[in-house]
């Protein structure tokens, strides 16, 4: 009986725990400035001061896209998106005419030949058609696993709203690979060979640099209450409407 006590106390800890989790990550991928927050088992991506801010509830499992300058939001399912996405995947990697030498056909499958120093934290991943050079640190308490789990969430979410960007495929399978050895990537260099590593063929080169904050401030908190007052306010689109409308947005 008493493993039982401590078994139900050890979970009621860990439930507690990962519901006090909490962090901020601020983001530079190519110049442009994001920050992710974690608070009450939500996330929160925000663009700049005033740009698209995203929420992802993890007990839902549902993303709400808002647009502060257009005020409007949307909302996606996020399971109903990964089931589609991996019936893609299947389909392709399944097809008989799919062709075993595109990327796409790749990134439904990625196969990486990896190596990481622990001493240094780096992870390198090489294939033929993208490689990645991942700087680490440890990362393994309560809110590793829901941020690994987010970042997979919102692979999904990119490639259902660009379906060009396949690259995002791949990136399930880094962040397995992050999951499986407990790790946060501080900086990543990605090199894509669009076409395969052939002849003379140069890849076009992407990087990122990303610093979490384990507390939120009153600054921080204050930025997520503004996104949920937008939440409670701004009338609700249509998906396809409010893709439109931000693309316009864009454009002018």
């Amino acid at each position: 009986m008493l493993r039982w006590i401590l078994a139900g106390l050890a979970g009621g800890y860990l439930s507690l725990a990962v519901s006090a989790a909490e962090f901020r990550i601020d983001h530079n991928v190519q110049g442009v400035k994001s920050t992710t927050f974690l608070l009450d088992r939500k996330f929160y991506s925000m663009i700049g001061d005033n740009g698209e801010i995203v929420e992802f509830d993890a007990e839902t499992k549902t993303f709400t896209l808002i647009e502060p300058a257009l005020r409007i939001q949307t909302q996606i399912d996020a399971e109903e998106t990964r089931k589609k996405i991996e019936q893609l995947r299947e389909q392709i990697r399944k097809n008989p005419k799919a062709k075993t030498d595109s990327f796409l056909y790749f990134a439904c499958k990625p196969n990486f030949e990896g190596e990481f120093d622990s001493a240094s934290g780096m992870l390198a991943l090489q294939s033929n058609w993208i490689d990645y050079e991942i700087k680490t640190i440890p990362f393994a308490d309560a809110a590793a696993g829901m941020y690994h789990d987010f970042c997979d969430w919102v692979c999904y979410l990119n490639f259902r709203l660009n379906p060009h960007s396949s690259q995002m495929l791949t990136r399930l399978e880094v962040n397995r690979l992050l999951r499986e050895k407990q790790r946060f990537a501080t900086s990543v260099s990605e090199s894509l060979y669009a076409n395969g590593k052939h002849g003379f063929a140069k890849p076009s080169q992407a990087s990122s640099s990303h610093d979490i904050i384990r507390r939120l401030g009153d600054a921080d908190r204050k930025r997520i209450e503004q996104a949920q007052e937008f939440k409670r306010t701004f009338p609700q689109v249509p998906v396809d409407e409010y893709q439109k409308r931000f693309v316009e947005k864009l454009a002018q």
